[in-house]
């Protein structure tokens, strides 16, 4: 039997169960158009497009090196809004804010 290797350049089916959770709440409010998939050999690729409008607007990618990053396109181009080693870490600019460390809800109690 012959494996293929995964490559790293791929979303794996965890990164896109993360994904999901983003997408699927502002796909069903129509916040969202359409999330298209795109795939190369250095890279893996969902591209986010707004109703009414021709450009896509958000890109999610996976590089060959496993970096993950989530980008923003202003109609001059396109910005790093978010980047991370996991899909998880990357996505967290769209789960609202970070927990507090204990360490820091320590020193807002004592003020």
């Amino acid at each position: 039997m012959t494996v293929v290797p995964f490559t790293t350049a791929r979303f794996t089916p965890a990164d896109l169960a993360e994904w999901n959770t983003v997408a699927q709440p502002k796909l069903a409010r129509g916040l969202w158009e359409a999330v298209e998939r795109s795939s190369g050999p250095d890279f893996d690729r969902l591209v986010v497009r707004f109703p009414n409008l021709e450009r896509p607007v958000f890109r999610f990618e996976r590089d060959r090196r496993g970096t993950y990053r989530l980008l923003f396109n202003d109609r001059r181009g396109w910005y790093e809004i978010g980047s991370g080693s996991t899909a998880e870490d990357c996505l967290a600019v769209w789960k609202g804010r970070l927990p507090r460390t204990e360490t820091k809800a320590a020193e807002a109690q004592t003020v």
